[in-house]
């Protein structure tokens, strides 16, 4: 037993017996506490711990047999031993009460050399149960993670087995190992996970690039005769907003009609939809559709710097500087003027920067939506009619209406091809911030760059001089530092937070696009 101390809780309903015997016990060392009787016995056993019981037989209203029954059929209290101190001296008694569960049997007037050793026996058989349950707990607990990590949907720092692996001995050294092994499967798995994000994300990128990158030709197509910016967007806007609408009631995902969701929708229509439109169509008619696509990738570094600020990415040098080659592609446009990008004045330029900065907004907005589930495709034709009513008055009041023959007669494939691939792109880059973070889903832009430099050349025959290859080559040598975000790994795949958790658990066979 040597020098540990134990709790005891003395018995007895006579007061001079109770408080000898205390003394006795707490004389070899050890905390007593006492109680009267059977029921306040088992009121303190169920309040407090104790490592020992000395208990009286004969007691008024509950004797000590019935006290040692009740000890022994409740599970939290029966691993207690429990030492029955009696003046009774007929055998059939001692019998009785070992068979009861009783530990040991002393008579009255004790022997203190007796009772010495009768305890320190008993307090010794507890400690020795008590380690006992503590390494069987830790056991099933070990074994409880070997299935959570067989489930490859775990974190080792959320195994809680830190105190099994301080063990010095065979447990303790098998849990370490045990931890080093989960610790490389981990790996393995978030390096696999990364690159099936890093795929997916490429993916999408590249489908964003073919869709919208036709977008900036288009306009241009449209805008060298002379039309009127808003006349144009109210056509463009008004058929993608008939066009998602079709789409929500095929599908039946419709937009939310909560007081947020449409100052939501009525913000991103305006900043995603409107705006830039505006200014797409504005700038088309004097900036080449191949120089509007470059520009476009000014989105990605406007994204890190708003986003870095507002605390919704981590800064990263890493980034910055690809973002940062992707703005000098813009700058390596403006320098030489109209004899190497085909634009007359400069001022253009600035004015199509404001097109990535709106789409720059957006995606912010988009990316700071609350986590959750978000209806995409409901979500999107929500910001998409937000777009198209926020854009109608303004038309009507300005006179900038272009009748229905006009639009057919000349430019009716192109004005439903550009709503067929805004309202697409819409869903589809909603979907990739939600995703992948607004950070990487802003690569859109030099996708788009590349996607419309394509059609630019297919449909306009236009040609890449020294200026926009430098700038082409400096856009893309900035692409591949910019990385999608990561999430907390702990949060992405919901692992127990403790111990107790972790052996419950191993019992049971854990948004929106362009303008949403």
């Amino acid at each position: 037993m040597g020098t540990q101390q134990g709790r005891a809780l003395v018995v007895d309903d006579h007061k001079t017996n109770r408080m000898k015997l205390a003394l006795a016990v707490q004389n070899l060392g050890h905390e007593v506490e006492s109680a009267v009787g059977g029921k306040e016995c088992l009121e303190a056993l169920r309040r407090e711990r104790f490592d020992i019981v000395l208990l009286d037989i004969m007691m008024p209203e509950m004797d000590g047999f019935q006290v040692l029954a009740e000890i022994k059929a409740d599970p939290a209290l029966r691993d207690i031993p429990v030492i029955v101190i009696s003046s009774l001296e007929e055998a059939e008694d001692a019998v009785r009460a070992i068979e009861l569960g009783a530990d040991d049997f002393l008579t009255k007037p004790f022997s203190p050399v007796l009772l010495k050793a009768r305890v320190g026996a008993g307090l010794e058989r507890k400690w020795l149960r008590d380690k006992e349950l503590e390494y069987l707990h830790q056991v099933d607990r070990l074994a409880a993670a070997s299935g959570i990590v067989e489930g490859k949907a775990f974190d080792p720092a959320g195994l809680g087995l830190e105190d099994i692996a301080a063990r010095d001995d065979r447990l303790g050294n098998l849990a370490r190992v045990f931890l080093q092994m989960a610790g490389e499967v981990y790996r393995r798995e978030q390096n696999l996970r990364l690159q099936i994000s890093l795929l997916k994300g490429g993916m999408l990128l590249m489908l964003l690039g073919a869709t919208w990158g036709l977008i900036p030709s288009l306009s241009r197509i449209i805008m060298v005769e002379g039309l009127h910016p808003l006349g144009v967007a109210f056509w463009t806007l008004g058929l993608s907003a008939v066009l998602m609408i079709a789409a929500s009631i095929l599908t039946g995902r419709y937009p939310g009609t909560s007081a947020a969701e449409v100052r939501r929708y009525l913000i991103l229509g305006l900043v995603g939809g409107v705006l830039p439109q505006l200014f797409l169509f504005w700038v088309a008619a004097s900036v080449p559709a191949m120089i509007i696509a470059i520009i476009l990738a000014a989105e990605s570094f406007i994204v890190f710097v708003l986003a870095a600020s507002m605390g919704l990415e981590a800064p990263s040098l890493k980034r910055f500087l690809g973002l940062s080659l992707g703005l000098g592609c813009v700058v390596l446009i403006m320098v030489p003027g109209s004899e190497g990008t085909g634009v007359d004045n400069w001022v253009w330029i600035l004015v199509t920067l404001a097109v990535p900065f709106c789409y720059a907004v957006e995606d912010i907005v988009i990316a700071a939506l609350p986590e959750g589930d978000v209806d995409i495709l409901g979500a999107a034709t929500g910001i998409t009619i937000a777009a198209a009513a926020i854009l109608t008055p303004v038309t009507l009041a300005t006179g900038s209406f272009i009748s229905v023959d006009e639009a057919l007669a000349g430019y009716g494939w192109a004005f439903l091809l550009i709503a067929a691939l805004s309202a697409f792109a819409t869903v589809l880059l909603v979907y990739t911030i939600r995703s992948t973070g607004a950070v990487f889903a802003s690569q859109a832009g030099y996708a788009m760059t590349a996607g419309g430099i394509l059609w630019s050349v297919v449909l306009l025959n236009e040609q890449m001089t020294l200026w926009v290859w430098a700038a082409l080559a400096c856009l893309v040598s900035g692409l591949v530092l910019v990385m999608p975000k990561q999430r907390d790994a702990a949060e992405a795949v919901g692992q127990p937070s403790g111990p107790d958790e972790l052996v419950a658990q191993a019992g049971v066979p854990r948004s929106t696009a362009r303008g949403a």
